[in-house]
């Protein structure tokens, strides 16, 4: 059987992305900024199954001028506030042929990895994708793309593989599955050093978390300060965000996060992130399913970005080595969250 070259795979997914120009790397600032002058990443992926107009102009009123469907990636080429479809969020991007509402637009980057761990020793490492979707096999040889994972989510390496040809593949622990599960081409992953994980102020006994149901928004204090500040998306009516006075019990560098019922079951792998607070698994987590911050989104949990979610897990205590998949607090320990 003939071997799926990269191009080919990424064209499968309906990858397009020649004339791109990738910018590097920015690290997360201290507080969110809101700024709708340039886009957020070079090319955005379709992240709902919805189908999304691409418009005219940025308002709903004006005329489509063409359909974008689940999973397509699109280039991002500006954005603006419009005429806002719902009131909590007026930004469109700008792309081929018009303007598309960014609600449903993941930001996302194409950055094959170069870097190879040839020998990956135990417990494995922590790992991203990044690149727009990878492809997870059920083994190197294997020709049917069993999962697509995306752009921002995190796993476990656990074992390192080269096939035939001498590419290597990397095996998914963590974020997938409890044991050794699938395989995926090493270029879709980068690996996340210890440095990305180090805590942030860590040892201060002052810091807090304010979650603002009305507003969508959630601050971390150190004391009467705001040191980050990001909007939110928190439960829906009927699973809405538990308010009140918590603490943070268990924190993970990942989790697949699977529930639901028959009309709105949803199986999320390599949710990056989350940060419990309640013992029913409320948590903050990292979000690539949806763009559209500042409206409730849930079933209970608090989305974010997966950069935000990433700068809360950093900050918030207690703090999980980066060895392990998860730590849960000792009483009265973990981080004291506020619901309102």
């Amino acid at each position: 059987m003939r071997r799926v070259s990269r191009r080919e795979f990424l064209a499968g997914f309906g990858v397009t992305l020649a004339g791109v120009a990738l910018p590097p790397r920015i690290p997360l600032p201290p507080v969110e900024t809101t700024s709708h002058d340039g886009p957020p990443t070079p090319i955005g992926r379709i992240a709902t199954w919805r189908r999304q107009a691409v418009r005219l102009e940025p308002s709903t009123s004006a005329d489509v001028v063409m359909w974008k469907h689940h999973d397509d990636i699109i280039p991002l080429l500006g954005s603006t506030a419009g005429e806002a479809p719902w009131p909590s969020n007026p930004v469109w991007y700008k792309t081929a042929g018009g303007w598309i509402h960014s609600g449903y637009v993941q930001p996302v980057e194409n950055r094959p990895n170069r870097e190879v761990v040839e020998r990956v020793m135990a417990p494995g490492f922590w790992s991203q994708v990044c690149v727009p979707i990878a492809g997870a096999l059920y083994g190197p040889n294997s020709q049917r793309v069993s999962r697509k994972l995306y752009y921002g989510t995190v796993y476990r390496v656990v074992d390192s593989v080269q096939d035939s040809d001498g590419d290597w593949w990397y095996q998914l622990q963590e974020g997938f599955a409890y044991s050794p599960g699938p395989f995926v081409e090493s270029w879709s992953l980068r690996r996340v050093p210890p440095a990305e994980m180090s805590p942030i102020s860590r040892g201060r006994r002052d810091k807090w978390i304010e979650i603002d149901i009305a507003k969508q928004i959630l601050r971390c204090f150190e004391g009467r300060t705001a040191v980050f500040t990001t909007r939110v998306g928190s439960g829906l009516p009927g699973t809405a965000t538990p308010k009140g006075e918590f603490r943070v019990w268990l924190k993970r560098h990942t989790s697949r996060m699977v529930g639901g019922g028959p009309d709105d079951h949803y199986d999320l792998p390599g949710v990056a992130y989350p940060v419990y607070f309640t013992y029913s698994g409320v948590a903050t987590h990292g979000t690539y399913w949806h763009n559209d911050f500042g409206r409730r989104h849930s079933h209970g949990c608090v989305n974010v970005t997966n950069d935000a979610a990433h700068w809360i897990f950093r900050w918030s205590d207690p703090v999980v080595p980066y060895g392990e998949h998860q730590v849960r607090s000792g009483r009265g320990e973990g981080t004291r969250v506020v619901v309102v």
